[in-house]
């Protein structure tokens, strides 16, 4: 007892009394927290990455720190100091829980928007990934709490601060003399921008910074890059022409997918706007897409559109989920589909699929459709025929504001569930079947009808517990080969598969299966089942579900595209060429034979002769002769393929144009523009 007395009375004798500046003690945290949050994210150390990290760090330090330097008093600086110290850090964990759940840093604006909903809705969520995480609380906030009972500051000289201020610049440039000198990454300060890759790469306070003074920043005209021209094809030897068989039938000479009468370039040179301007520039430098032996296949047609939350191929199984199987199988059949991880969770999912644009403004792109107009949109082009168009969702109708965005996107109403969609059971998830058994007899004897859902069964997680729809159709799955979890998932995707046969049958009965077009797409990967506090996962278990050791971006977003109809299924149609989400727009808008100008769309129809390309948030890509993984600066050509050497460099810079393009008509409302300019009247 004695000794612990002795000790204690050192440990109070020291109280308040050790002799730590307010500046430096925020410059330490500031790198303290950025450290820990690169270990706790797993990213790799990479030298040259690292070392800009630090810098960028400190630099951000030091700027903090000459501020509390400024403050009156020592006291002052200090609490200053423990102030700024502590919102640092909660800054920190909130982008560490958010990257824990949804596998993506997001940027402030993205976090604010959906702040709401994440704490009505996921309460439970958010407080049992804080209890799992009270050790990274402590680890974060101790220093905070020793500083502020066993420290003092002192007043900071102006000599010092001069110091601290040129140090300050000294850091910045020494981050991006390793940025640009060390790294190939230094396009992520420009035009391969992007939040969660700026995170991963040179810290969070450089993606906080360069977030603000992208958003604070006056519009700069938008620039795109000098593409290569491709390298000319091989030639192949043919037989003289007197030994061809003789043609009678004219060739088929197809138009191009263009708006009509509309000059990009007449245009770009009578717009008095710089930005303006070059985005129409951008736009008549593409090429456009021709129609093909598809277009109008689906010409008059009903469309029911459908966003499926967390789906994945691994769930269609000809036993377990034989309409699923039915509908991907015997209608197109695409053979390497990608949903990128778009970062903030489903709404970019949804603004992929319906737009056909990158959503390069994470968790905000959706919201700003709201005041423009995207007249390109299926909603739109077939609610100017006349269709009967209606959106729907089982859950709540204000999550992601929709119910202010999908009326804009070309639907008469949106009902959700407290918005006008009645019926459904009061649980969680809610479920896909009874949507569907209570919202098809609305609209199917209202031909031609424009449908759009959003599911929500398949939401994780998909504990019995903590799943309505795991618990409901547990005992379908319960003998299988695979973790709980894994079957839960199964389970839950079930009530999706039930949604669908009751879709069929109705469709079927009202005699107009053949008339009527399926197209179902996944908004993201399954990121419950990584390993994640969130989830409760010990360990990550897409690597079960996907039945890899290990994945990459490529592995990941794998996934399947339903586009059926009653019409198609003896056709055998199919696509083997890498498609992507962006690609849904523009190839239903040729198959329903409207009116488009596929040079407006990042995407392309994937039944023209336009070069196949899937690309990623973050720069990486994949074509029909390889992928090129951006975080590592490598192309993996396809088997058996040979590139020129300007082909990474080609296409990489088609990927950055395109991701720029996207951010510019979002940023300059470039489509409302058009539509006004066009004459193009909003629904």
């Amino acid at each position: 007892m004695e000794k612990i007395r002795v000790i204690l009375e050192k440990i109070r004798g020291k109280v308040g009394e050790i002799p730590v500046p307010g500046w430096l003690f925020v410059l330490i945290m500031v790198l303290y927290n950025e450290l820990m949050l690169h270990i706790w994210s797993g990213e790799t150390f990479l030298a040259g990455r690292m070392l800009a990290l630090t810098a960028f760090a400190l630099g951000f330090g030091g700027v903090l720190a000459l501020l509390v330097s400024l403050l009156p008093s020592a006291r002052a600086e200090k609490w200053g100091a423990v102030i700024v110290s502590v919102l640092v850090s909660i800054v920190c964990l909130t982008e560490y829980f958010i990257l824990d759940a949804y596998k993506s840093f997001m940027a402030p604006a993205t976090v604010i928007g959906g702040a709401g909903g994440v704490a009505g809705d996921f309460l439970d969520i958010v407080i049992s990934l804080v209890a799992r995480n009270l050790w990274r609380i402590a680890l974060i906030l101790l220093p905070v709490v020793l500083y502020g009972v066993f420290c003092q500051s002192r007043r900071t000289s102006w000599k010092l601060r001069g110091a601290l201020a040129a140090g300050t610049v000294v850091l910045y440039l020494l981050g991006f003399g390793c940025a640009f000198g060390l790294t190939n990454d230094a396009a992520r300060f420009r035009e391969a921008y992007d939040f969660d890759s700026v995170v991963r790469v040179f810290g969070l306070n450089m993606a906080l910074t360069l977030d603000i003074g992208r958003s604070a920043a006056p519009e700069q005209e938008p620039s795109f890059l000098a593409v290569p021209e491709p390298a000319p094809a091989p030639t192949e030897q043919t037989e003289a022409a007197e030994s061809l068989p003789e043609t009678t039938e004219p060739p088929v000479v197809y138009e191009p997918n263009v708006l009509k009468g509309v000059d990009f370039e007449a245009l770009a040179a009578s717009e008095k706007s710089g930005n303006i301007a070059s985005i129409h520039s951008y736009v008549a430098s593409q090429t456009p897409t021709m129609q093909n032996e598809y277009t109008g296949l689906f010409k008059g047609k009903n469309l029911i559109l459908i966003t499926a939350e967390a789906f994945t191929s691994e769930v269609i199984d000809p036993e377990l989920t034989p309409t699923l199987y039915r509908l991907a199988n015997r209608g197109i059949r695409f053979t390497d589909y990608y949903q990128p991880a778009w970062g903030a969770s489903t709404t970019s999912g949804e603004f992929s699929n319906l737009i056909g644009l990158v959503p390069t403004n994470g968790g905000s792109c959706m919201k700003e459709t709201i005041q423009q107009n995207f007249f390109l949109t299926m909603g739109h082009q077939l609610q100017k025929q006349g269709y009967t168009s209606i959106a729907y969702h089982n859950h709540f109708k204000d999550f992601y504001d929709r119910d202010r965005t999908h009326v804009p996107l070309g639907y008469d109403q949106f009902l959700a569930r407290y918005g006008g969609l009645e019926g459904l059971s009061p649980i969680w998830p809610e479920s896909d079947l009874e949507m569907m058994d209570i919202t098809v007899p609305q609209y199917i004897d209202k031909q031609p009808f424009s449908i759009y859902y959003m599911t929500v069964s398949g939401h994780c997680p998909y504990g019995r517990n903590e799943n309505a729809m795991t618990a409901k159709n547990y005992d379908k799955v319960q003998d299988m080969d695979c973790s709980e979890t894994i079957k839960g998932y199964y389970a839950a995707n079930l009530e999706l598969e039930y949604a669908m046969e009751s879709l069929v049958n109705q469709l079927e009965a009202a005699g107009i299966a053949d008339d009527t077009v399926i197209v179902l797409a996944t908004d993201h990967y399954p990121y419950g089942l990584e390993r994640s506090s969130a989830w409760h996962n010990a360990t990550d278990l897409l690597k079960e579900l996907y039945g890899v050791e290990s994945y990459d971006n490529f592995i990941r977003d794998h996934n399947t595209l339903i586009i059926w109809s009653g019409c198609i299924e003896d056709k055998g149609i199919q696509v083997d060429d890498p498609v992507y989400s962006l690609d849904i727009l523009p190839t239903l808008s040729n198959l329903f034979g409207v009116e488009y100008d596929s040079r407006l769309l990042v995407g392309r129809d994937v039944f023209s002769d336009a070069e196949p390309l899937v690309l990623w948030p973050n720069s990486s890509w994949k074509t029909d002769l390889g992928t090129y993984n951006a975080s590592t600066g490598k192309f993996t050509p396809a088997e058996g393929v040979q590139v020129d050497g300007d082909y990474v460099k080609r296409i990489s810079a088609i990927v950055t144009n395109k991701i720029n393009y996207s951010r510019e008509v979002l940023n300059l409302d470039y489509f409302r523009w058009l539509s006004s300019a066009l004459g193009i009247s909003e629904s």
